[in-house]
């Protein structure tokens, strides 16, 4: 079943291998530090009394899905993956918190979602860019404005690659970026960069939605910093773990990899690193367009 799953994982697009034990422990961090950062689980400025009905899409082993249920205990919190492993996990996380307004169900992104029409209050989305290409997420998209309810929100957090001063840290950074535009993964054109920040806000125009904002924020996990121990223990998994990735896409050789992961690892881990990691957050409203729906779908209940 795991070489099966495995399978499954690698055709939907994964980068990272999404059922490894110390992938789902980064996962499981990161989601904490990145809510830290943004002061908490949901888009700024919107109300959780007004929110019924949420879903995270691609919710990986529910870390997201966990901490709203938590925060917002009369709200009904959906997480959707691929992974088998992960739902399972993820359920058993929420029954042992005791939270019974989360759930956590089997679907693919990648596929028509069996879901009801103009549904949920909030939808939910964090890093897809490890699993869709430019031509998927469009698609993606515009599922998600079919189970979105009039009045209801799409948003979309998602990372560019760290910078730091560490030399082989960053040349790694490159070897991933190269990486993802040898396989069609990255917004074009080539650059620096994945693509995929400055095209969050015109994605959802695209997909339909309106009202849309976006808000920056910044990971430091500089030597010292707060987030130092946590982030730099999670980028040495996800660099490891990256390796397969960067071999097959043929960007660079077993025995490179192999010396700048571990010359990585040292400069992380010096008492003279600097890293810094950049969030962006954008979200938009599916605007009805008859004004004469119910109030609790009206538009004026969301902030401008």
């Amino acid at each position: 079943m795991v070489a099966s799953q495995n399978h499954i994982l690698r055709d939907c697009g994964y980068v990272l291998d999404a059922e490894n034990a110390a992938e789902t422990a980064r996962l499981m961090l990161r989601d904490r530090l990145v809510n830290e950062a943004m002061g908490g689980v949901l888009p700024e400025g919107v109300e959780g009394r007004r929110l019924e009905s949420i879903l995270d899409l691609a919710c990986g082993p529910g870390g997201w899905v966990l901490e709203t249920a938590q925060s917002y205990p009369w709200a009904k919190v959906t997480g959707i993956d691929i992974s088998e492993t992960l739902v399972r996990y993820a359920r058993a996380q929420a029954q042992v918190q005791g939270l019974s307004n989360a759930r956590f169900e089997v679907m693919d992104l990648l596929e028509p979602l069996p879901l009801p029409d103009d549904h949920f209050d909030l939808i939910n989305a964090r890093d897809l860019t490890g699993l869709l290409t430019p031509a998927t997420w469009p698609r993606v998209l515009h599922e998600a404005w079919r189970i979105c309810r009039p009045g209801g929100l799409l948003r979309l957090t998602e990372f560019e690659r760290p910078i730091s001063n560490g030399a082989a840290f960053m040349q790694l950074q490159e070897l991933t970026l190269r990486a993802f535009q040898c396989l069609g993964r990255s917004f074009p054109p080539p650059s620096h960069h994945l693509g995929i920040l400055p095209r969050l806000a015109s994605l959802l125009r695209e997909a339909g939605y309106r009202q849309i904002q976006q808000r920056a924020y910044v990971l430091d996990f500089s030597a010292g910093s707060e987030a130092h121990e946590a982030l730099s223990r999670g980028y040495e998994v996800e660099l490891w773990l990256s390796r397969p990735f960067l071999l097959d896409a043929g960007v660079t050789t077993p025995a490179e990899f192999d010396t700048l992961y571990r010359r990585a690892l040292l400069e992380m881990f010096d008492e003279n690193f600097a890293g810094l990691c950049y969030i962006l957050t954008a979200w938009g409203q599916k605007v009805c367009p008859d004004p004469d729906f119910d109030e609790r779908g009206a538009a004026s209940s969301w902030p401008d």
